[in-house]
């Protein structure tokens, strides 16, 4: 019989690591594009023929309607690269901060990222630094991947600062370079990155024609999206005026469009705008990562792995503590829970079990959004 004492639970913030070499050093010099995610051939055959089907019907999308209150939370698993002698690689100070940027961004989604499981430190010349080759990117990807989490991983990319994969990928992951992720200077692009994985394409994307400033193809050109106005690829012109977050380059429209001047979305998180004024989803970019999340076979898996749900006022029959049936009891949550889970409690005083031999996190679910980067030990 457990003790009758109640408890009520705070942010826990943990980041309890196997010790690994933490020197910072600087990336080489290079020139870098923001991304390097590109949308696979079968993705696109896909979304066309989606939109073929949409048309016939004469239908679209459900919205969803995001949950902060209630967030998702998904398990990351990290990977930092080093050289082969231990030195170098992506600091756990740095990653702390990355982790914050991409709370704090993700709050609007409903969507929340914990780390789970011990960081994966990986000793590799051969992956310390990634030429542009695609393959050596994707071979990296193949390394100690961990099935039912987010797979990132920290090294160097010549020419980019991240490239994620699409659901359509056939190797899955994404790579961050250590020198656009958690500075100052560049809190979004890991939260873009991310983006790309849940089936987000750029603003300024091409691969599906390009879209009228007008937006009267804005559901089958661009990113798809009409509700985030067309965009000429602001890395062209960006950094070139002295104020910052605005517009100002004039670009011809595209054949075909009528003459309304481009309005790009300079604050949208897939866009190349300036990386510390992208700050922002639309409705229907988190309608389709909720989409995404839910329904994508490599995905949807990611809603109950490595996570436990408890709500008192859930009923008491569910025992698996899922999302959407969470467990009324933090006895049965750590019941079904498995070593180094993470359980998120709504608000109120449970009876407080043991933990045996479990390592578990607990975090609050619900009330205010989290902003902390939840590490898992």
């Amino acid at each position: 019989m457990h003790s009758p004492a109640t408890f009520l639970f705070a942010i826990i913030l943990a980041l309890s690591i196997a010790p690994a070499p933490q020197a910072q050093e600087k990336s080489p010099p290079r020139e870098k594009k923001g991304c390097g995610t590109v949308i696979p051939p079968e993705q696109i055959d896909a979304e066309l023929a989606s939109m073929a089907e949409s048309a016939l019907k004469n239908s679209a999308p459900s919205a969803i309607t995001p949950p902060p209150a209630d967030p998702y939370y998904l398990p990351m698993t990290i990977h930092i690269v080093h050289k082969s002698d231990g030195t170098g690689g992506f600091s756990l100070k740095q990653l702390n901060e990355a982790m914050l940027d991409l709370n704090r961004l993700w709050r609007q989604v409903g969507v929340q990222f914990f780390i789970h499981g011990n960081i994966d430190h990986i000793l590799s010349d051969t992956h310390h630094y990634i030429p542009n080759d695609p393959a050596k990117r994707d071979a990296l990807r193949t390394v100690n991947v961990v099935p039912n989490t987010i797979n990132v991983y920290f090294t160097y990319l010549e020419g980019f600062c991240g490239e994620a994969t699409l659901t359509g990928n056939n190797v899955q992951g994404v790579l961050m370079d250590n020198a656009c992720t958690g500075s100052l200077w560049d809190p979004s692009t890991f939260a873009h990155e991310i983006g790309h994985y849940f089936n987000l394409y750029h603003t300024h994307e091409t691969r599906f024609s390009l879209e009228c400033p007008s937006g009267i193809n804005g559901s089958t050109a661009g990113d798809l999206m009409d509700d985030t106005a067309a965009d000429p690829d602001q890395s062209i012109w960006r950094g070139l005026y002295p104020k910052p977050c605005g517009y100002y380059e004039p670009v011809p429209t595209p054949a075909g469009c009528d003459t309304t001047p481009y309005n790009p979305p300079t604050g949208n998180l897939m866009s190349y705008a300036e990386n510390l004024c992208r700050l922002e989803f639309t409705p229907k970019q988190i309608s389709r990562i909720l989409e995404t999340l839910r329904n994508a076979d490599n995905r949807k898996n990611l809603i109950n792995s490595g996570t436990r749900y408890v709500d008192q006022m859930a009923n008491a029959s569910n025992i698996k503590c899922t999302y959407g049936a969470p467990c009324r009891t933090m006895e049965k949550a750590v019941q079904a829970a498995n070593n180094g889970d993470l359980i998120v409690i709504k608000h109120g005083a449970y009876w407080a079990p043991s933990f045996g031999n479990k390592r578990l996190t607990l975090n609050k679910w619900g009330l205010e959004p989290n902003t902390g980067a939840l590490l898992v030990p």
